[in-house]
């Protein structure tokens, strides 16, 4: 890293100098990341997927003077702004005429630091932690990214605070799959490093057999990866034989059972927003329900749960999993197999972790309690502090909130307080015992033509416990009833039906049997008896052709769903669908 960085210092780069970084995750990525951050520039990622009106208007917006970018065909994405930069460096491969390759970097550093052997360590000497580190664009829903500055000192904070919190002895190999740039993968990457753990890059293409290659024992995923193979091991046992599929069913409900008595035993179960703590005769009662459901939580460790953890690599001690909402049933699943989930919480604008449970607490159906030095609270629509156990909008204020957004002062103002706090946007409750828990976004709630107010991110979570719907997104703002878009699972509809083979997104959206399958799914997980008021349930349903992608911008790089976009791109079927009401 010394010797790519004193090449960039032979370059010209300087500190405060604003430089791109346009690239996947590798190696190189976390090279040119180091080396920027150790001679006080500030670097402006993004990823190499990105499109070239995106990378474009970024590097033009933060003002970058250079560029380091993955490959040649990186360089076109610059657009207008290439001619603006000082210097060009190139990754992999060849550059274009007038950029510089990796190599000849490192060899015009090799130079340098023969010539002063402590260029860089003279400079990290003298890098003040509040200066800027880096200016992060926010993957949003809606208009154009903002710039989030972060400091030295703001980064440097998680990388304290979450080894306090993650226990990281254990573990030797971290799997890194999510995009670099992205502010909650970076920062992960700096704590397993300070950490000493090695980091293995896979891809998010070849997820599964990264998994089985590597074997990792530490790994951080979005919601949507935990859903995968989820999902993929509940279609597996719908395939089975009837009799097979009642003995399996039979010992993961006694496994249920058997797990969750454990966690009542242990004084993390949640009931409503209060954890609970068993009386001394209730701990003899539980006791005794986890020695009677032994049997039926083996025998589905040993015929499903042991195929999940071989899948995940047979190593894994530890997963955390942010980004997003993580699924109840994902979250149940996964601990009750043996895979010890940690569901955390944060933001861009925070560095992003501001919660994380404790694998010594892990609390299921929170998103843990604030890591060390951080304030939580919860404000009602006046913006004042409300008691445990009632809903408002989360704020947060602590060491790791950001600087602001670069030159954006009014969405500045509309997320900082004077005093410090960040508007999160996100509405929760805490526990007596401070532990965080989401009940959904501010801005995504929809009213309903008769003023009730509906907070769709738990509904979808519900409708997504179903093997048969991979996305769901509940529409209705405005109209007398709530309606869903649905993308099916085609695996598990092909199963419930009767089709035959692995059918298409599209054969299945447009297949009658399915479309009365899916209703019937929508119906039963959204009714009275499962605890749902009357307007919250769904009037109309409507099958997706395509599944909601990254490439498509209906997923945001860590998987989470562009509400608005996918609202504006399906606006005529939703028309439609409350015109069928």
């Amino acid at each position: 890293m010394d010797r790519f960085a004193a090449g960039l210092l032979g370059l010209g780069c300087n500190p405060g100098d604003h430089v791109a970084l346009v690239a996947e995750n590798s190696d190189l990525w976390l090279i040119s990341d180091l080396a920027l951050l150790s001679l006080g520039a500030v670097d402006v990622p993004r990823g190499g997927d990105a499109s070239a009106d995106e990378v474009e208007f970024c590097v033009g917006h933060a003002r970058c003077r250079a560029a380091i970018v993955e490959s040649a065909a990186h360089v076109e994405k610059l657009g207008a702004t290439r001619e603006r930069l000082n210097w060009i460096v190139v990754l992999k491969g060849d550059a274009p005429e007038g950029a510089h390759t990796f190599n000849s970097v490192m060899e015009l550093g090799t130079a340098k630091i023969a010539e002063e052997p402590s260029a860089i360590s003279d400079r990290v000497a003298s890098i003040d932690p509040n200066s800027l580190a880096t200016i992060i664009y926010t993957s949003g829903t809606t208009g154009n990214p903002k710039g989030v500055m972060l400091t030295h000192a703001n980064i440097g904070h998680n990388v304290a605070a979450l080894p306090s919190v993650v226990d990281f002895e254990p573990y030797g190999r971290f799997l890194s799959f999510l995009p670099s740039w992205h502010v909650f993968e970076r920062a992960v990457e700096y704590v397993v490093l300070e950490q000493g753990l090695e980091i293995h890059y896979g891809s998010k293409w070849t997820l599964k057999e990264d998994f089985k290659r590597i074997r990792p024992q530490f790994v951080c995923g979005v919601p949507r990866v935990w859903e995968t193979f989820y999902t993929a091991l509940v279609t597996a046992i719908d395939k089975q034989p009837s009799a097979i599929q009642k003995l399996v069913r039979g010992a993961l409900n006694g496994s249920k059972v058997h797990v969750d008595a454990g966690r009542k035993r242990r004084g993390v179960w949640l009931d409503g927003s209060e954890v609970t703590r068993p009386s001394a005769m209730a701990t003899l009662g539980l006791g005794l329900t986890q020695l009677l459901t032994w049997v039926p939580h083996r025998v589905a460790d040993l015929l499903v749960y042991k195929k999940l953890r071989a899948a995940l690599g047979g190593k894994l001690g530890a997963a955390v999993s942010g980004g997003g909402p993580l699924p109840a049933h994902v979250d149940e699943f996964l601990t009750r197999a043996g895979i010890s989930l940690l569901n955390g919480y944060g933001l861009t604008e925070s560095s992003p972790v501001i919660s994380v449970r404790d694998a010594r607490r892990n609390v299921l159906g929170t998103i843990g309690r604030p890591v060390p030095n951080t304030e939580v609270r919860i404000v009602d629509e006046q913006g004042e502090p409300v008691e445990a156990g009632q809903r408002g909008v989360i704020q947060a204020r602590g060491p790791q909130i950001m600087r602001g957004y670069f030159e954006n002062p009014s969405a500045t103002s509309a997320a900082l307080s004077s005093d410090g706090w960040l508007d999160t946007g996100d509405v929760g409750m805490l526990s007596s015992e401070g532990d965080i828990l989401i009940t959904g976004r501010a801005k995504d709630t929809i009213v309903l033509r008769g003023g009730e107010n509906v907070e769709p991110e738990p509904i979808e979570t519900t409708l997504c416990s179903s093997a048969s719907i991979a996305e769901a997104l509940v529409v209705g703002h405005g109209q007398k009833t709530l309606g869903v878009l649905v993308v099916p699972e085609p695996g598990s509809v092909a199963t419930a039906v009767g089709l035959p083979g692995l059918p298409s997104t599209e054969t299945v959206a447009r297949h009658e049997q399915a479309k009365a399958h899916i209703r019937e799914e929508v119906k039963r997980l959204v009714s009275r008896q499962r605890g749902y008021r009357n307007f919250e349930r769904i009037g109309q349903v409507h099958l997706l052709e395509e599944p909601f992608t990254v490439d498509e911008g209906t997923l945001t790089a860590t998987m989470k769903k562009r509400r608005q976009v996918i609202e504006r791109k399906y606006a005529d079927v939703i028309t439609d669908l409350f015109e069928e009401a």
